[in-house]
């Protein structure tokens, strides 16, 4: 493995684009329309902000292809942050192989729970604001099953990877999880996750927002999808800038014919320039490549789509890393909150990345 010394070495070449998310009407309400695609097998996962639904398309000759009716989840804020995933545990049941973590933590007065009778009817919890300390929030309880999801990251199985239901009934993850003590999960977007058979376990990776403006990312692990390790952050090599760096996911998996781990965090800096926050300054805006030998402490090795961006996540940024023949194929999210959002696929040589990482 190379040492990164603020020189670029991989070459992108940029295909085609895949999808285009606002070719419908109802794929035109909303900027987030389109937020967090992800390729797994033949299929194509997003999220369909308004309403809050999860959409797919299929792989055709032509392309991929969507369905007339392509929701899959309808009206759940798992679609904030729904990641499929294709189960390799030689111990997963055959009718089982797909499954997807996905949910958001919020309470009463979200606009995709307060008409909903088991939210009229829940208690909610007075917490401080981590992010914003001046405020409290109330969240649902997490120790019940919400019919919209609502209460924590919940656990997704499906035999086809079209037809979803819950692998069993509470979440996993929720904002009350190391409540106790920073850093603090976070449920606002994409996680990776994967089945390791380096450790024998599940390895997820979700958000912690460390505080305003500072976005971090915490590793967890399960032998079985139900009881998770308590999550810890993971080492970044060049260290994290906790006062104004941001990872704002990890796009992590394993390395293909190999022990290591390959990671594509979408990356920015910020300075808060007003106390709401609404005044910033972006700058570093890139995608880093880091490699892990462990999972856990990882070494920035290149950076790639790295043109400054003076806004919030306006930056393409990589949504899936995938060995397809004799190249690899990066997935990136292009006109991410924006109207003209599309999905299109870069590759890069496999020798060339392969010399990088191993």
């Amino acid at each position: 493995m190379q040492e990164f010394r603020g020189r670029k070495k991989l070459n992108l070449t940029r295909d085609k684009v895949v999808i285009d998310f606002r070719e419908r009407p109802r794929e035109k309400a909303g900027n987030l329309s389109g937020q967090y695609p992800h390729v797994v097998n033949d299929y194509l996962y997003w999220q369909l902000a308004s309403p809050s639904d999860i959409c797919y398309a299929k792989k055709e000759e032509s392309g991929y292809v969507k369905p007339t009716d392509n929701i899959i989840i309808k009206n759940s804020l798992a679609s904030q942050n729904f990641r499929v995933f294709y189960d390799t545990n030689p111990n997963c049941k055959p009718d089982e192989r797909y499954k997807a973590v996905g949910g958001y933590h919020v309470g009463k007065t979200h606009e995709v729970v307060k008409n909903c009778e088991v939210s009229k009817k829940a208690t909610q919890i007075w917490v401080q604001d981590h992010v914003w300390p001046e405020t409290t929030k109330g969240l649902f309880e997490d120790d019940y099953s919400h019919p919209r999801h609502a209460n924590g990251i919940y656990v997704f199985k499906s035999s086809d990877g079209l037809d979803w239901e819950l692998h069993h009934d509470l979440p996993i993850l929720s904002e009350f999880t190391n409540m106790d003590a920073d850093p603090i999960v976070g449920c606002d977007t994409m996680p990776s996750i994967f089945y390791d058979d380096n450790i024998g376990e599940y390895v997820l990776y979700v958000r912690c927002n460390i505080r305003l403006g500072v976005r971090h990312v915490l590793y967890t692990k399960s032998k079985d999808l139900v009881n998770w390790d308590k999550p810890i952050l993971i080492n970044k090599e060049p260290s994290f800038d906790m006062d104004h760096e941001n990872l704002y996911y990890l796009c992590a998996s394993r390395y293909p014919n190999s022990n290591k781990y390959i990671a594509f965090p979408p990356h920015f800096k910020n300075e808060i320039l007003s106390p709401n926050g609404s005044n910033r300054r972006y700058y570093e805006t890139k995608t880093l490549v880091m490699v892990s030998d462990d999972g856990i402490n990882w070494k920035v090795i290149d950076q790639i789509l790295d043109k400054e961006y003076n806004q919030h996540m306006r930056q393409p940024h990589v949504v899936s890393f995938r060995e397809e023949g004799d190249e690899y194929a990066l997935y990136v999210h292009e006109g991410y909150w924006t109207q003209s959002g599309k999905l299109v696929r870069y590759t890069v040589d496999k020798n060339e990345l392969d010399n990088l990482v191993l």
